[in-house]
């Protein structure tokens, strides 16, 4: 493709990039829309022969690329709705307890954000020490004496915020 060819086609779909964009929108959001315009944009540059008709082509490429998006988010949506049912409520109402969800999600925020990470990819992710270190790129031993000490940071915010009951 020539240098002319190339800006000729960049003004092309500079132009059309806003009704692309709504094109897309008509299966998922507006941030996802951009993606799917500049994954079709990118595809079109790599196209070798360029297309006869690159703003029919664009137009069906954003078109494929957004239900691909709409389909592999809702399959998600339904595998994260079919395991959150699965597990049930993530703490479980008990009047005997001084502590209720709010107060975990309040004490967890108080948490600096390696912390918290570490204690939601445990307890909720259920994912194992060496699984954590895969994903923060940490040694095992490491993540586990993290854990313990923002375990223990997290009993002490939840003990001032909810004292036990001495009935």
């Amino acid at each position: 493709m020539s240098t002319g060819d190339l800006e000729w086609l960049t003004q092309v779909v500079v132009e059309r990039a806003a009704g692309l964009r709504l094109f897309a929108q008509q299966w998922v959001d507006a941030a996802t829309a951009e993606d799917v315009v500049q994954e079709a944009l990118v595809a079109l540059l790599a196209e070798r022969p360029v297309p006869q008709k690159p703003i029919a082509w664009m137009y069906r490429v954003v078109r494929n690329e957004a239900f691909n998006h709409h389909r592999s988010s809702t399959r998600r949506w339904r595998r994260e709705r079919v395991v959150a049912e699965a597990r049930g409520d993530w703490f479980e109402a008990r009047p005997d307890l001084a502590m209720d969800a709010r107060a975990a999600e309040q004490a967890l925020s108080t948490l600096s954000s390696e912390n918290r990470q570490l204690i939601v990819m445990r307890i909720w992710g259920e994912l194992t020490f060496a699984e954590i270190a895969s994903v923060m790129r940490l040694g095992e031993s490491t993540v586990h004496g993290r854990y313990k000490k923002a375990l223990g940071e997290l009993r002490s915010v939840l003990e001032k915020s909810c004292p036990t009951n001495t009935n």
